[in-house]
């Protein structure tokens, strides 16, 4: 996003190489495009290196977000909303512990839908590039090298860091509360996709591979049956089987099963023992929701 610095470019502190702390510099306030903050967006791992770069970039009075710095809330909604909605840049700082993580997923597959600009730095071995979904949100992007973690070499980084805050220009899409609520859900609800055993948790299988046999009856219909039957029986004696109650089944795609709501808010309640799937099934639409498969 667009940056305008008040008064002198800031100049990067010096770190006392024998013990790490920051050597306070003269510095004027750098004021981000519409009072935002850069986000520092991390795996826990990195955290050591991460501090370091918040305490130059923070004595550079930058306005900075970083979650151990009170950036974090008990609800991660409510953190990411905060860290990202306020971001004029996000900082990622890309591990192969920061690939694997499904926060770390979470959080920077949003800024990028939210049109928020990254600055992806990395750090750690040599060899690894970052591929998979964070390849693919970083491709194009010049990366910022923290893999040598010299004194020499974090301050010449984050000197270039700053550069290249000050450098961006204003894209953040603009949607208003609700919207970018509803984008958080659907990410969430995407990263669902698959169902645990409940014996060995770490043993699961795909979403996408399940299947559920209900049955759709409306409400009415429902409570006219039923009443009948217990009027008949004058009892609490199982009534039976399904087909039984209402007779056979009729097929419903999961897409349709509102089309018999009336009313603006549409609901449909999901009745039946436990384990027969109704966990499962409202997962299963829910993750269908969030991929684009029904209802876009």
């Amino acid at each position: 996003m667009e940056h305008a610095s008040t008064g002198s470019p800031a100049r990067v502190h010096d770190l006392d190489s024998t013990n790490g702390q920051v050597v306070n510099g003269n510095s004027e306030q750098i004021i981000l495009y519409g009072g935002k903050h850069v986000m520092l967006s991390y795996n826990w791992n990195s955290q050591a290196l991460v501090s370091k770069m918040y305490q130059i970039l923070k004595d550079e009075n930058i306005p900075i977000w970083f979650d151990i710095q009170g950036g974090m809330k008990q609800n991660i909604y409510e953190s990411m909303a905060d860290g990202v909605e306020n971001a004029a840049v996000v900082c990622c700082f890309m591990t192969p512990d920061y690939e694997k993580s499904e926060n770390c997923k979470l959080e920077l597959q949003y800024a990028k839908k939210r049109g928020k600009r990254i600055i992806p730095c990395i750090l750690g071995d040599k060899a690894w590039k970052p591929s998979s979904w964070l390849g693919l949100i970083t491709a194009g992007e010049q990366y910022i090298n923290l893999r040598d973690e010299s004194v020499e070499n974090i301050c010449l980084k984050t000197k270039e860091l700053i550069g290249r805050i000050k450098e961006q220009s204003p894209t953040s899409q603009l949607l208003d509360e609700p919207s970018y609520l509803f984008e958080l859900i659907r990410l969430e609800y995407k990263r669902n996709s698959h169902i645990e055993r409940i014996m060995n948790p770490a043993k699961f299988v795909s979403i996408e591979q399940s299947y559920i046999n209900l049955a759709i009856v409306e409400m009415k219909e429902q409570q006219e049956t039923e009443k009948k039957l217990r009027d008949a029986h004058k009892n609490d004696a199982i009534m039976g089987t399904f087909e039984q109650i209402y007779g056979v089944k009729t097929v419903v795609d999961v897409k349709d099963i509102f089309n018999q709501c009336n009313d603006q808010t549409k609901n449909v309640l999901v009745l039946g023992r436990a384990g027969i799937g109704k966990s499962t099934f409202c997962q299963y639409i829910a993750y269908q929701w969030a991929t684009g498969a029904i209802w876009p």
